[in-house]
């Protein structure tokens, strides 16, 4: 290898048929650091034409071009990739082609549970916890290490249904309503049943040993798991 190439593996998945293709990334200039993003573009340009992935902003803000760099999930478009790095689609999600996962069933577990019938797009009379859960751009990284969502059929799972259990995101999004300032106190207690019924009791026995790491900074054990505990379960001890 010269100093103008970082060699990269991808892995692709195609009708169910796994196989792993060999990339040398030609660097822009000598002391480039390219993104992980940067080499699926080049890729797809100069040599797998049908490669198939996602971005959107490039800026993280919008979190659809998340894979795994080297088993981990990162956001493609901020994650620098190495020479021997190998570049992968979500293994918490199932893979639709290539780098591409089916994220739907997800947020299926949130249709139609909003009943608040006022809103407030700025909620400016929310205190800053609930602001800060604002940030979450749903780039689904809070999967890998879920004991929760693992529970979660991904192999056999084929139809559009909702997955049964819950996950750090899906837990995020209730403890952001929960949070509301518009959320009157009764829907507040269907909203800690919603958590419930989606598994929340599992996190109290692994709450100790729980490592999920959100792509954008939320402490996800402090801010959404732990006050869902609590107001759940009374679990003050967590």
């Amino acid at each position: 290898m010269t100093n103008n190439f970082i060699n990269i593996k991808i892995e692709l998945k195609r009708d169910n048929i796994e196989q792993t293709t060999d990339y040398k990334y030609l660097k822009r200039s000598e002391d480039e650091r390219p993104m992980a993003l940067d080499v699926l573009l080049q890729a797809q340009e100069k040599e797998i034409d049908d490669l198939a992935f996602r971005y959107g902003c490039r800026a993280r803000n919008c979190g659809v071009c998340t894979i795994d760099v080297n088993k981990k999930p990162r956001l493609a478009c901020r994650a620098r990739v190495k020479d021997g790095d190998t570049l992968s689609s979500m293994a918490t999600l199932p893979v639709i082609k290539d780098l591409i996962v089916k994220r739907d069933m997800i947020s299926r577990q949130m249709v139609g549970y909003n009943k608040i019938s006022s809103n407030n797009d700025l909620n400016v009379e929310a205190d800053s916890s609930y602001h800060n859960l604002t940030s979450c751009i749903e780039c689904y990284a809070c999967l890998d290490g879920c004991p929760l969502h693992k529970k979660n059929n991904l192999e056999n799972n084929k139809s559009n249904a909702a997955y049964t259990y819950g996950n750090p995101f899906s837990f995020l999004k209730l403890q952001r309503l929960y949070l509301d300032p518009l959320t009157p106190k009764t829907e507040k207690k269907a909203i800690i049943e919603k958590a419930i019924s989606l598994g929340l009791e599992t996190y109290r026995s692994e709450y100790n040993h729980l490592k999920i790491k959100c792509g954008v900074g939320i402490d996800l054990k402090k801010e959404v798991i732990k006050p869902l505990l609590e107001n759940a379960f009374n679990d003050k001890e967590q």
